[in-house]
């Protein structure tokens, strides 16, 4: 009872004396207050996080960043209350942002990351989708001198309109991932003022295409017209050459190239006409020609390289499309990877005492030995064994091209060739080519053995 008599009358002498009560000292907790909002970021921004009193940046190790593809990130900034991921992200990927108690305020209060301290030491994680970047200008053609004709390369699909380059073009061709330019004069710099991404809702503006001042030397063109009973092709050589038009088919050049036409009828009249793209200008060439007699023709439709069934090696195939109006037989004739004649397999029927005669619009599918692939293939298809349990050597590959050899005339001579390198495909999806010359990822997991497929 004394002690709150104490109390009260030490209260009243404070009162009288006009000292106020000591205030109750509250901790304020370093939070933060302010995340970056859930969407889909790209690489060129910067994702931004707030807190309630400024960042000590040396206590950065508990900021945490990291993606799928990049791994940890170093591209971390604290500046005041902030703290920031810089650009560029990583594109196309999965960014990892993780908050621990081990990143502290300016006067070392750690980050309260639950509800209140615990000992469990509570982390906040997050998670961020980053898109594609903005598209780059990946490769000039010609890159030595001044030209007439220039091919940008974009490191992903643009759309742009000769009207949006100055100065004006007197022609202007897409080829894939390639624009080309060809101009009444060489010069050595233009810009393109609006280039139109195809996979982002955005347009780049003024970009400037610069290329060395000196001129172009001259440089002779030569011609090499070839033709078979389906198809024409012309080959195209010199140091000036950017770029090929043939019956309106597009080619980048890079000082020679090779273009081809196909599905052309067997002793036929044809006139075709080609413009060649050079650093000095254009040069128009007619060409006329008569298809060879019918002969017959086969191609490497699929290749399943990396198959997901298991055991992986029992379920490689390579698959074969005769695209001619006879029949192909391939009796001595011989599988071969990487070009390099080791390991090259026989070719003998699966089905003892089965001709290795391929109709027109047949198709064959060459495996190992052991594979099990009788019910899987249609019943029309031919199958096709090697003398192992693998295809060629040690079986197929995602970057070896694949060839069929066969004696002819006491000569082994290449009769057709793919190389899958030439288009990635995911596992247990295989790389298929057709008669058109387009190149596809199979549409179902394991590919289509015995089943020709047109790319669309």
């Amino acid at each position: 009872m004394k002690k709150i008599f104490l109390h009260a009358a030490l209260l009243l002498l404070c009162a009288s004396c006009g000292i106020d009560e000591p205030e109750k000292n509250d901790y304020e907790p370093f939070i933060c207050t302010e995340y970056p909002e859930e969407r889909v970021y790209y690489p060129e921004e910067t994702l931004v996080f707030k807190f309630n009193m400024p960042v000590n940046p040396n206590s950065l190790k508990g900021f945490s960043v990291s993606s799928e593809n990049a791994g940890t990130l170093e591209s971390v900034e604290a500046s005041g209350n902030f703290v920031k991921i810089l650009p560029p992200l990583p594109a196309e990927d999965n960014l990892f942002v993780t908050l621990t108690s081990a990143l502290k305020s300016e006067d070392n209060k750690p980050l309260m990351t639950g509800e209140m301290f615990t000992e469990n030491k509570e982390v906040k994680e997050f998670v961020y989708e980053i898109g594609r970047k903005l598209p780059e200008v990946a490769e000039i053609i010609p890159d030595d001198s001044k030209s007439a004709a220039v091919a940008v390369k974009f490191d992903s699909p643009v759309e742009i309109k000769i009207k949006d380059v100055e100065p004006k073009p007197a022609d202007m061709m897409a080829i894939d991932e390639w624009h080309v330019f060809a101009f009444d004069k060489p010069l050595n710099l233009f810009r393109i003022l609006k280039a139109k991404s195809l996979s982002r809702d955005y347009e780049l503006e003024n970009i400037e295409i610069k290329l060395p001042a000196d001129s172009p030397k001259e440089s002779e063109v030569t011609f090499e017209p070839v033709s078979t009973d389906t198809a024409f092709t012309l080959n195209v050589k010199g140091d000036s050459v950017i770029a090929l038009s043939l019956e309106n088919s597009y080619f980048i050049c890079r000082k020679g190239c090779a273009a081809v036409i196909d599905g052309l009828e067997p002793e036929k009249n044809y006139e075709f006409e080609a413009e060649i793209w050079t650093k000095t200008g254009k040069i128009e060439r007619t060409f006329t020609l008569k298809t060879d007699e019918a002969s017959p023709h086969v191609m490497i439709s699929e290749i399943m390289h990396t198959p997901s069934l298991e055991p992986q090696k029992s379920w490689e195939f390579v698959e074969l499309y005769n695209y001619s109006a006879m029949d192909f037989d391939l009796s001595n004739c011989f599988i071969d990877d990487k070009n390099d004649g080791k390991g090259v397999d026989p070719l003998s029927a699966k089905n003892e005492g089965e001709e290795l005669v391929l109709p027109p619009g047949g198709v064959a599918v060459i495996t190992g030995n052991e594979a099990a692939f009788g019910d899987v293939l249609p019943k029309d298809a031919l199958w096709i064994i090697v003398d192992d349990t693998t295809i060629a050597d040690a079986g197929l590959t995602g970057n070896e091209s694949v060839q069929i050899l066969c004696d002819t005339d006491g000569a082994r001579t290449l009769v057709t060739e793919a190389d899958p390198g030439s288009f990635k495909t995911e596992k247990g999806f295989s790389f298929t080519s057709d008669a058109a010359g387009r190149k596809c990822q199979s549409e179902v997991e394991n590919g289509t053995p015995g089943v020709y497929a047109e790319c669309k």
